[in-house]
C-alpha cells in the first residue's frame, strides 16, 4: 500500500518538449487536448503545423535557444488549426540538455476578485483545490480506521497519513517548475527518511521484495530539504522496487549510507576535492538499464516504462542539483546502483 500523486496527471498544465528543429518530441494529455491531436500524431512534427507561425511563442523559442536560460511570458496569443477560439496563455520555457526545450502552458484566467492572471503563477493554488481536498479526506479516513486497527494495520495507516501530509506540503509549495529548485533547509536524520521510503515500498509490494539496510550509524544529521530529498529517494527506490519485482524468485533492494572521502564535486581537473561527502546508495538486482537509456534517463519525458511519463528521475536530478550534490549510475544485468553524493559543508552538519 502506498500513496502517490503524479501532479502532471491532475494539473491543468500543458507540457511539450521541443527539439532544436522546433519539432515535438513529447506532449502530455493537456498538450494533446490543446492542439487537438494525439501524441502519436504530434510526435516528430513541426510545432508550426499545429500553432500558426505568427504566434509570439516562436519568438520565445528563439530567445530560449539563444540565451540558454528560462523564459516566461504572460498573455501570449496561441492559435492554430486545432486550437479552439481566440485564447491567451501564460507560458514558461526551460532548456533541457542536450538540445531541447520544455514548454509549460496554462490558459490565462482572470480572477473574480482582481484583474490579475492566474496562469502558471497560480498553478499551486489550483492544485490546492484539486488535490489537497481529497488528501484531507484520505487522511481523515485513515485516522478513523486507526481507532480499531491492530498493530500491523496501524503501521500501514500511518504510512498513508504521513504520505498524504507530505504531498500536501509539496502541493502547497508548488510554483510552476520552481518547486524543487528552491530547497528549504533544516536538520534531519537521513536514516529516518530512508526508513519511511522503504516502509512505503514494503507496503506496496507486500513482502515480495527483500529490503536490506546497511547504514553507517556514525553519520550526523544533514542540513537539507527533507520533503524534497524524500521525493528524490522515493523515486529512486520505487524504480528499484519495480525492477526487483520482475526478478524470478525474490528481488532485492539494498540501501547503504557511508562517508565518502576525497570526492570532487567539480569536473574540472584543478577542482578542490572535498574532505568528505555523504553517499546514499540504492542497489537492486533487476535486469539493468540499457546504456542508451542511461544517457537520457534524467531528462524530462524520458522513460523506458510502458505508460511512463519520464518525470520521476528528472525530479531526482533537480533535487540533488539544488542540494549541490551528484548522482552516479552503474548498471549491468543483475545489478543497478544509484549513488547520491551530498556535500558535507560546514552548514550540512548538525
Amino acid at each position: 500500500m502506498t500513496l502517490a500523486v503524479n501532479l502532471s496527471d491532475v494539473a491543468p498544465l500543458a507540457l511539450f518538449q521541443i527539439d532544436d528543429r522546433r519539432r515535438i518530441d513529447a506532449a502530455n494529455t493537456e498538450a494533446q487536448m490543446l492542439l487537438g491531436h494525439s501524441e502519436s500524431a504530434l510526435r516528430g512534427k513541426a510545432l508550426s503545423e499545429f500553432i500558426y507561425h505568427d504566434s509570439p511563442l516562436f519568438d520565445l523559442l528563439d530567445r530560449v535557444f539563444s540565451q540558454d536560460g528560462d523564459v516566461s511570458a504572460h498573455g501570449v496569443a496561441i492559435s492554430g488549426p486545432g486550437v479552439s477560439g481566440s485564447r491567451t496563455f501564460d507560458i514558461k520555457l526551460r532548456p533541457v540538455p542536450p538540445q531541447g526545450v520544455v514548454i509549460a502552458v496554462t490558459e490565462s484566467v482572470v480572477s473574480d476578485r482582481s484583474s490579475g492572471a492566474v496562469g502558471i503563477s497560480g498553478f499551486g493554488r489550483i492544485l490546492g483545490h484539486e488535490v489537497k481536498n481529497p488528501l484531507a479526506g484520505i487522511s481523515g479516513a485513515a485516522q478513523l480506521l486507526l481507532r480499531t486497527a491492530d498493530e500491523e494495520q496501524a503501521s500501514l495507516l500511518n504510512v498513508i497519513r504521513s504520505e498524504a501530509s507530505r504531498i500536501e506540503r509539496l502541493v502547497t509549495r508548488l510554483s510552476a517548475f520552481e518547486l524543487f529548485s528552491a530547497p528549504r533547509r533544516d536538520k534531519f536524520n537521513i536514516h529516518e527518511l530512508l526508513d519511511k521510503v522503504l516502509l512505503a515500498e514494503e507496503a506496496a509490494h507486500g513482502g515480495k521484495i527483500a529490503l536490506k539496510r546497511a547504514y553507517d550509524p556514525s553519520l550526523p544529521e544533514i542540513y537539507g530539504d527533507e520533503d524534497h530529498l524524500h521525493e528524490a529517494f522515493q523515486n529512486i527506490v520505487r524504480n528499484a522496487a519495480e525492477a526487483a519485482a520482475e526478478v524470478p524468485g525474490q528481488g532485492q533492494i539494498t540501501l547503504q549510507t557511508a562517508f565518502e572521502t576525497g570526492f570532487a564535486f567539480s569536473k574540472t581537473r584543478n577542482a578542490k576535492r572535498l574532505q568528505r561527502a555523504i553517499r546514499i546508495t540504492v542497489e537492486d538486482n533487476g535486469k539493468g538499464i540499457p546504456p542508451r537509456a542511461r544517457e537520457q534517463m534524467f531528462d524530462m519525458f524520458s522513460s523506458t516504462k510502458a505508460g511512463g511519463r519520464g518525470l520521476g528521475l528528472s525530479v531526482v536530478s533537480e533535487v540533488i542539483s539544488a542540494h549541490e550534490g551528484r548522482i552516479k549510475v552503474e548498471s549491468r544485468p543483475g545489478q543497478t546502483r544509484f549513488s547520491v553524493y551530498l556535500p558535507m559543508k560546514r552548514d550540512n552538519l548538525a
